[in-house]
């Protein structure tokens, strides 16, 4: 259970959200790209949900809905859970010429619905900034989203953002589309170690979530596992930096356990609440794991930071993120790996 000075967040205007959730897009769940380990996976869904869990992230992308539909087999078996999903349109095409071609949103939002056994998203996001071409398909999808929130099919609608490596052109897009679409909530990646994106004239996507009153649903919040102890990703003799980028992160990552103990929950406590600072408006969510893990995530939040923990925090991470930077700012050794054949790029 969450502590009592997380209570639920409003997302949007018809959505209040408990502020840490799960997502199903982490590399945890396979031990091979094309394999699933469907009887850990489903452990730690009915983990999560046995425990309250109030919130869970998919994609319809991911594995081809086989995703969405192990996660409507935990809901299935719950019967009197309070569960609310999001999940994503965008980039199965099925039979249509394009994701977004014709009725393809309210069809996969059906499909979507019958994997996961309800009869409401809390949020459906738009998942790929590709409208056709000349956005031939980017009127009607607004349209389409708009009338499945007005009819109760979804909560809100949702937009995914940039994250701290998107490029100027994917941000003017993103704004783009944003004042078009108006969705609800953003989605969008980040961490101590890889923020909130810096948007221009002096501000990042929390500060300019809060100012337009939209939700955040943050993914990653861990950095893929390495606020946790694990490896950076894109790491390697290709860079050339790998001693310096591991050693800077090991002594900030030895700094943190310094103050805050040396236990996986005492660098989960501060990855994850660090994170929840961003913005009262935001909802963070970890990638499940087996049963244990899973548990960690909603027992190791203790008590909020305080001033001083968070200007520590703070210059650890600085010199943390100045250290990868030039991998971050690298698109073939981007921290994040790259997508496998039925996997999307956002999670």
């Amino acid at each position: 259970m969450l502590p009592i000075d997380l209570p639920l967040r409003r997302v949007s205007a018809d959505l209040l959200l408990p502020p840490l959730g799960i997502g199903t897009g982490t590399s945890r769940w396979s031990s091979h790209p094309n394999q699933t380990d469907d009887a850990k996976l489903l452990t730690g869904l009915r983990c999560a949900v046995e425990n309250g869990v109030g919130f869970i992230d998919t994609a319809d992308s991911l594995w081809q809905g086989h995703a969405e539909r192990l996660v409507g087999k935990v809901l299935k078996e719950s019967r009197g859970h309070s569960v609310q999903v999001a999940s994503t349109v965008g980039r199965v095409r099925g039979s249509a010429p394009h994701p977004y071609a014709g009725p393809r949103v309210r069809h996969q939002l059906e499909q979507t619905l019958e994997n996961l056994y309800l009869p409401e998203l809390a949020a459906y996001i738009l998942e790929s900034y590709d409208f056709g071409i000349g956005d031939r398909y980017l009127g009607p999808v607004i349209e389409q989203m708009h009338a499945l929130r007005d009819i109760g099919h979804i909560r809100a609608i949702g937009l995914r953002g940039p994250d701290a490596s998107a490029s100027k052109r994917s941000k003017d897009r993103f704004l783009d589309l944003f004042e078009q679409i108006l969705p609800d909530v953003v989605w969008t990646q980040a961490s101590g170690l890889f923020p909130l994106p810096d948007l221009g004239n002096g501000e990042d996507l929390g500060t300019f979530a809060t100012r337009r009153g939209v939700g955040l649903l943050i993914a990653s919040p861990l950095a893929h596992g390495v606020l946790a102890g694990g490896p950076l990703r894109g790491e390697g003799p290709a860079t050339g930096r790998e001693v310096e980028h591991s050693g800077e992160i090991a002594r900030g990552l030895a700094a943190l356990t310094d103050r805050f103990g040396p236990s996986a929950e005492a660098l989960l406590r501060v990855a994850l609440r660090y994170v929840l600072r961003e913005a009262q408006n935001a909802v963070v969510v970890v990638g499940v794991g087996d049963a244990r893990q899973v548990a960690r995530y909603f027992s190791c939040l203790g008590r909020p930071l305080n001033a001083a923990d968070v200007e520590m925090i703070e210059e650890v991470f600085g010199a943390m993120r100045e250290s990868v930077r030039p991998l971050h700012d690298r698109s073939d050794v981007l921290a994040v790996s790259p997508p496998q054949r039925g996997t999307p790029l956002r999670r």
